[in-house]
């Protein structure tokens, strides 16, 4: 059965770097060219009413709804150039990448650091300026705008006064520490508190000619919305060489409060040497704040200790990839390569020993092995350009079969099996016994083996419930199918990589006589996974390493192509949604910490969902996953103290700081809005009256469970600050109560409600048909009552949109909406026009309360998506 191609969209650019493409926890790919910075956006999982800006799919029948993809881009090629000549004359100084400006790397932040709530990009280019950039009304279609200029941060604290040559010599160690060669920003920290503080601790790292490396925090000068900028946390200077590749590891607990990462660099003569990096969130006591506050410069400490001995010697040979891959909780193994050769380095799990016992590699695990290990690369002839020295252009690990894969340059794919524990080519490695002729060579190894490392050659078997006839019974009782386990060589996926590059070429250069041969190599610049079921995202151009004739920058084609490269298995995809579902259960707030989009998580899944072949199985293997777990809400046991003092603007700081850590910062409510986001993906693509009913049911539960909680969490805070409400604040506190007092909603939640109604009522004379609850009809002024929370009717059939923050009917056009599930909300005041006020805004909806919770309120409450402004 021949595989389809989902996309194989061509850019008319050049890409000048390997490891061109990179994910944003935004759920947006990155595509590095030479001129700019290509942000693509698939639409699975997304139900925006405008349709993707392209759809390129190739032989992909099955697919209900075909991949596309929304498209912008930030252009670099209007960008002044720095002239570092003028700052230093000293020869070290010198920029050759000044010549022909191009970019050179791109490294995504955590979600959540823009103004807008979503990620900043950090670009690097190859005249070694660093520059950040976020999209403002629409970052899936429209404009990114620059926000900051590192380097004049950089460049200012050089001291240009002076003319001796001591001065001069001191000027140019000056610029060589501002001249930044390799750029990476590491994750959010978890702290293991719940609910998850919005704080933003995640560190931007930079790397120099002067051979420092500097760590930079992201931070905006006047509170939530000033003026962005980046602050330098620690600088430290690690060698006499230039700092050529940089690398962050996940963060682990390491401590009460205290979690711990390694920041891997590599030099210009090949060594590579490790830092650990611990960050300890310090107790604080806020006496007059909802939720416990932090602010990262006075409650975060970080401190950085340098690895006695480097992971890997210098052998004057460049690193061309560095990547840290998670094997498990207690695994991390640092992969990087050289022409010819893959180095393996692994270190044991935190808290570490003394940092200068590691003159030998220790055991801190029975079930795992540490050290270092270096493989050769095998050829995989597949053209004339195939070689095994080409450089790696993208890896990733598949935890299903314990293999890692990767890309090189010249067009093939490897796959190194055992990756965990016995790392080899060979499909099947029997630890305990010598391997065959077509086992990687190991030619320098420093490391203890474990007894127990048989159980990881049996990782790729899943192990859930009993097989008959290619069939798995599942506990639910579904059938699913399970593909036959074909052994994923390096020949195969370079077999499958040349075929879809065959296939791609004859479709995008339709009407031209030739095809590729063998002299044609598809020279692969990106390789990144689109799910964890073999779906891969990958760059390539045409090549013919004979050809010495000059191509014009325009005449450059290269190719997106998203393919699988083995078939779907129903029992993995289904695997695949319980851990995006229970993985909140061990994941101690790592998903909210980071902030990581719900479409982003569900992408994988929702590919598989528009696969019409085997839907229905997957479909109802579901709904069984969604009936089964409804987790108990924690939140329910949050106390919000009273406000004791006047209304003054330090109530409007702390009320929204609270709103949004409650909403957004449990681990469970995220579940929960991802298990509506895929019972409402299902609903979308059945056929079947039944199956669809039961995915509609199972739609409302969660959909009533994502309702009641932010009810519960505006009541509550609502009772907390009733003494400070005014007249103009009783009609948006009104519509919550009459909300909480719908039927169906918990009696806990009601006799809240009710409570709180009274107390205002003691405070204010409240005239039930009145006080906000009627809204007049924008077109024909007729009264229109709170019947509805997502629409509005008026007797003469006028229909509109209601808010999905606060349920006020939308008649302006400052209105956002969420990618997705198409809900509209009313602009926060801080996103409209300082010159309109908030004289847009409907009469009841001009409270300072509602102020504050649209401020709160940066992503959407029902699904955990962000919010576009279309208009």
């Amino acid at each position: 059965m021949t595989q389809p191609i989902y996309t194989a969209l061509t850019l008319s650019t050049v890409i000048p770097h390997q490891n061109c493409l990179e994910w944003s926890d935004d759920g947006q790919l990155c595509v590095l060219t030479k001129s700019a910075v290509y942000i693509l956006t698939p639409d699975h999982g997304l139900a925006l009413s405008t349709p993707p800006d392209v759809k390129a799919p190739i032989d992909d029948q099955s697919s209900a709804k075909p991949l596309g993809w929304y498209k912008t881009m930030i252009d670099m090629s209007s960008r002044p150039v720095r002239a570092w000549a003028e700052i230093s004359d000293g020869w070290g100084t010198l920029s050759l990448g000044s010549l022909d400006v191009s970019v050179r790397a791109v490294t995504c932040s955590p979600s959540g650091l823009s103004s807008y709530g979503r990620c900043v990009l950090a670009v690097l280019n190859t005249n070694m300026e660093v520059t950040l950039w976020e999209g403002t009304k629409n970052h899936l279609r429209g404009e990114w705008y620059m926000i900051d200029n590192v380097t004049d941060h950089l460049v200012d604290a050089i001291a240009l006064n002076g003319t001796t040559d001591e001065e001069g010599v001191a000027r140019q160690e000056e610029v060589l520490n501002a001249q930044t060669t390799c750029i990476a920003w590491s994750a959010q920290p978890v702290f293991g508190i719940s609910p998850v503080p919005l704080l933003d601790a995640s560190l931007l790292a930079m790397g120099n000619r002067a051979g420092s490396i500097t760590l930079r925090r992201f931070s905006r000068s006047h509170g939530e919305r000033g003026q962005p900028t980046t602050t330098t946390v620690i600088k430290l200077e690690m060698c006499e060489r230039w700092i050529t590749q940089l690398a962050w590891s996940k963060w682990v607990a390491s401590g009460a409060n205290k979690c711990t990462a390694v920041l891997a660099y590599a030099m210009s003569n090949g060594g590579i040497g490790l830092l650990q990096v611990s960050q300890t969130l310090e107790a604080t006591v806020s006496p007059d704040a909802f939720v416990h506050e932090y602010d990262v410069e006075r409650h975060v400490r970080v401190d950085v200790e340098r690895f006695q001995n480097l992971a890997i010697p210098p052998d004057k040979r460049g690193v061309t990839a560095m990547r840290w891959v998670d094997v498990s909780a207690q695994k991390t193994i640092l992969v990087t390569s050289k022409a010819g050769t893959v180095h393996l380095y692994s270190h044991p799990p935190f808290p570490l020993p003394p940092l200068s016992s590691f003159t030998h590699p220790p055991i801190c695990s029975p079930t795992h092995s540490y050290g270092s290990k270096s493989l050769l690369t095998q050829i995989q002839p597949s053209s004339a350009g195939s070689s095994s020295l080409s450089p790696i252009s993208g890896l990733f690990y598949v935890r299903d079969r314990d293999a890692l894969l990767f890309a090189l340059s010249d067009g093939s794919v490897h796959a190194m099996h055992g990756f965990s524990s016995e790392p080899s080519w060979d499909p099947a490695p029997t630890p305990s016994a010598p391997t065959s002729s077509t086992t990687a060579m190991v030619v320098d190894e420093v490391e203890q083996e474990d007894s127990s490392a048989s159980e990881n050659a049996t990782a790729g078997k899943t192990g859930a419930g009993s097989k008959k006839n290619g069939h798995t019974s599942t506990a639910e009782g579904t059938a699913l199918t399970r593909s036959s386990d074909v052994p994923i060589t390096s020949e195969t996926l370079t077999e499958s990589s040349r075929s879809f590059f065959v296939r791609a070429q004859q479709h995008t250069t339709a009407g031209v006589s030739n095809v590729p041969d063998y002299m044609d190599v598809n020279k692969i610049d990106g390789f990144v996974p689109y799910d964890s079921c073999g779906t891969v995202a990958w760059m390539y151009e045409v090549s013919r390493p004979t050809d010495f004739s000059y191509k014009h920058e325009a005449k450059h084609a290269c190719v997106l192509l998203v393919t699988p490269f083995w078939p779907a298995d129903d029992e993995w995809v289904v695997k695949m949604v319980k851990e995006k579902m229970d993985w909140s259960k061990n994941g101690s707030g790592v998903r909210c910490a980071t902030r990581v989009a719900p479409a982003h998580l569900l992408r994988g899944i929702f590919l598989h969902l528009a696969d019409t072949t085997h839907f229905k199985r997957l479909c109802r293997a579901l709904l069984n996953i969604l009936d089964r777990d409804m987790q108990e809400d924690p939140s329910t046991a949050v106390v919000i103290p009273e406000w004791t003092k006047p209304c003054n603007e330090e109530i409007k700081i702390h009320l929204r700081k609270s709103l949004a850590t409650q909403f957004f910062g449990w681990e469970s409510f995220l579940r929960t809005r991802m298990k509506l986001a895929l019972a409402d993906g299902c609903w979308k693509l059945c056929q079947d009256a039944q199956m669809r009913n039961d995915c509609g049911r199972a739609a409302r539960i969660q959909l009533a469970a994502v309702s009641h909680r932010v009810l519960r969490i505006l009541v509550r805070h609502l009772t907390a600050i009733v003494t400070t409400l005014s007249p103009l604040d009783v009609p948006f506190v009104l519509r919550v109560v009459v909300q909480s007092l719908l039927p169906g909603s918990p009696s806990d939640l009601s006799s809240e409600a009710q409570a709180l109604s009274d107390k205002v009522n003691v405070m204010t004379a409240i005239e039930l048909g009145g006080a906000g609850l009627l809204e007049m009809c924008p077109a024909c002024h007729i009264e229109v009552p709170l019947q509805d929370i997502t629409q509005a009717t008026c007797l003469n059939g006028h229909t509109w949109t209601r808010c999905s923050v606060t349920s006020f009917i939308l008649s302006t056009a400052m209105v956002r909406t969420c990618i997705g599930c198409n809900r509209k909300a009313l602009l926060p005041l801080s996103q409209s026009s300082p010159a309109e006020g908030d004289s847009w805004m409907p009469v009841a909806a001009r409270s300072w309360v509602v102020k504050e919770l649209l401020e709160a309120v940066d992503r959407c409450l029902f699904c955990g998506n962000s919010f576009v402004r279309i208009v």
